[in-house]
């Protein structure tokens, strides 16, 4: 979820989140820029939601940030946002050569864990964890 949570209590948790920030939404029916401005300003940034931001809805079966430029054209997440946010794991990634990110991917994908799953295991290191332990047991 990046800059959308951390710290995570539970999946449910999320879900709980998650679903109240949907009514919250649905609630306000921000169409313009205002609007979302306003909506994204009902509480402070760092107010999180059980781990969650209380801007990350879930549309069509997927988590979107209504503020994101994908969703809109422009980023209405400055200034209100940690938009550089990054788990360790996220960090750790970056620097990774070509080759070991596709190892770590294709740890992923064989898991097939939901986002949900997914977010919960980047943002504790469980996954790096887990890929660290892989790497090593391959040097053996």
């Amino acid at each position: 979820m990046g800059c959308c949570g951390h710290d995570f209590e539970s999946k449910e948790k999320i879900k709980q989140a998650i679903f109240k920030n949907n009514l919250e939404f649905k609630h306000a029916n921000p169409k313009t820029e205002e609007e979302l401005i306003l909506f994204r300003n009902r509480r402070p940034s760092m107010d999180l939601r059980n781990g969650v931001c209380r801007n990350l809805i879930e549309e069509d079966g997927r988590f979107i940030c209504p503020l994101h430029p994908a969703q809109r054209g422009k980023d209405l997440r400055a200034g209100h946002c940690d938009t550089e946010y990054l788990c360790k794991t996220a960090k750790l990634f970056e620097q990774w050569s070509g080759k070991k990110k596709k190892n770590f991917i294709t740890l992923i994908e064989n898991k097939k864990l939901d986002n949900i799953e997914y977010s919960i295991r980047m943002d504790n290191n469980d996954l790096l964890k887990e890929f660290t332990e892989w790497e090593k047991s391959q040097t053996s």
